[in-house]
């Protein structure tokens, strides 16, 4: 079933806009006696039937609401910015592996440096990267993203998260060890990980996630590239915790 998302909250009646409307309709070819799955802004998602196409936005019809699952976690993926494909490949991976929030953050050694202009123009890339992934993947809500926080905000603002970074000079704990104490722990709902740029973080970045409460990990007995220890490391995370 095609899944899409609006802009616009959900109703009995709803009309998709003139661009969803045509990729739905004549680049992807959708027959119209099939129903199709719609996210609104208000994260309800519901089955409609499409009745119509009136100046290019087509006009759908409620056929019933989807009750989504609940998630037993909130995945949180704090990501130091990457050059060009790099990064837009990490945001399309995490999406589909069902992360929760991504945060972009500025770190020391990062390749990549956006200043305020640029850093939003490329949001609305990065933004349309994720809605692709979301909808080829068939999850009902879109992750959030979030530019423009510091490393130290972010912890600060995650202060509740159980917080992670992988570090390739950790040798004494593994991500594996660590999360196996998640199951036991009913308090922890949110688990967030930190992945560092290119050059890795510098030591300093690594102890003030580390005096935040945040555990330092291995991924392994390889040192990974950055794009690489993000996704592996959402996917460990997927199945220690079964999810």
């Amino acid at each position: 079933m095609k899944k899409i998302f609006i802009p616009t909250p959900l109703d009995e009646i709803i009309e998709l806009p003139i661009d969803v409307t045509h990729h739905v309709l004549h680049v992807f070819r959708h027959n119209i006696e099939k129903p199709i799955t719609v996210t609104g802004s208000d994260n309800r998602c519901g089955m409609y039937q499409i009745t119509d196409e009136i100046d290019g936005k087509a006009q759908a019809k409620l056929i019933e609401y989807i009750a989504g699952a609940a998630a037993s976690y909130r995945i949180i993926l704090v990501q130091s910015i990457l050059k060009g494909e790099k990064l837009e490949w990490v945001l399309q991976k995490a999406t589909e592996l069902n992360v929760d929030t991504i945060y972009l953050v500025p770190t020391a050694n990062c390749v990549a440096k956006y200043d305020e202009k640029k850093l939003q123009s490329k949001v609305n890339r990065w933004e349309k990267i994720m809605l692709e992934a979301a909808q080829q993947c068939g999850r009902n809500q879109l992750p959030t993203l979030v530019v423009g926080k510091t490393l130290i905000q972010v912890l600060d603002i995650e202060s509740e998260a159980l917080k992670l970074v992988a570090y390739e000079n950790e040798d004494g704990h593994t991500i594996k060890n660590l999360l196996k104490t998640v199951h036991s722990d009913e308090s922890i709902t949110d688990i967030l990980i930190c992945i560092g740029p290119e050059g890795g973080y510098q030591e300093k970045e690594i102890n003030a996630i580390i005096e935040s409460g945040g555990k330092s990990v291995s991924l392994g007995n390889t040192i990974l590239r950055a794009e690489t220890a993000a996704i592996g490391s959402l996917a460990m995370i997927q199945y220690e915790l079964e999810l």
